[in-house]
């Protein structure tokens, strides 16, 4: 990871972004990679949970909607590299600087499909996934959607990551659902990011974690 950040952190190299979710219109549609590092919720302390719930569970596969240029992916792949991971991104440019990541890197378990999470998602290979990281769109409507979506692809363990639950009062708006939500059985807040689980043999329980 160490490698990585050296390539990003600063770069000036500018790609044009095609963002299908809420976006950033403050950073326009042309944005340097530095920037996209910067702006990446899966770096610091965030990128090293990702890696953390995967070692320490021994997780066996997950899946990423939102790749962007990889920074997540790496995380949860270098987490377990037994595991299988699969990340989905709509922007073409974003996921070809991904790629290139993923390559330098040398990693092997990563799956990366292009297009749409409702494109996508609809066409994943039947099975579960130990670890669901949604890290793009930014629309609470939109997650709740996917996370329907995607709950025929869970077990009652399965970590729901959510990023960016304060992103807007739609986003607010959804992680209050589901914290209400009575198939959910376990909800943390972490400020920035939200874990839902179903585990439905445990007592309903929030916590609030300051990271």
């Amino acid at each position: 990871m160490a490698s990585l950040k050296s390539r990003l952190k600063g770069n000036q190299r500018t790609i044009e972004i095609t963002d299908h979710g809420v976006g950033s219109k403050r950073m326009g549609n042309t944005r340097s990679l530095g920037q996209l590092y910067k702006n990446s919720s899966s770096k610091g302390k965030y990128g090293k949970l990702l890696f953390q719930l995967m070692q320490h569970y021994k997780l066996e596969s997950a899946l990423e909607l939102g790749t962007s240029i990889g920074i997540g992916s790496v995380s949860l792949s270098t987490g377990n590299e037994a595991a299988s991971v699969t990340t989905i991104e709509g922007c073409p440019s974003t996921r070809k600087e991904a790629l290139s990541n993923f390559e330098l890197l040398g990693l092997t378990n990563i799956h990366s499909l292009e297009g749409t999470f409702s494109e996508v998602i609809p066409k994943l290979d039947k099975g579960t996934y130990d670890l669901i990281f949604i890290d793009g769109h930014h629309d609470g409507v939109a997650t709740l959607e996917y996370i329907e979506q995607l709950l025929p692809y869970t077990h009652d363990d399965t970590f729901f990551i959510l990023d960016d639950i304060r992103w807007s009062s739609s986003m607010q708006s959804a992680w209050e659902q589901l914290k209400e939500d009575e198939r959910f059985h376990v909800t943390i807040d972490l400020f920035r990011m939200g874990i839902v689980l179903l585990r439905p043999q445990q007592e309903k329980e929030h916590f609030d974690i300051l990271l």
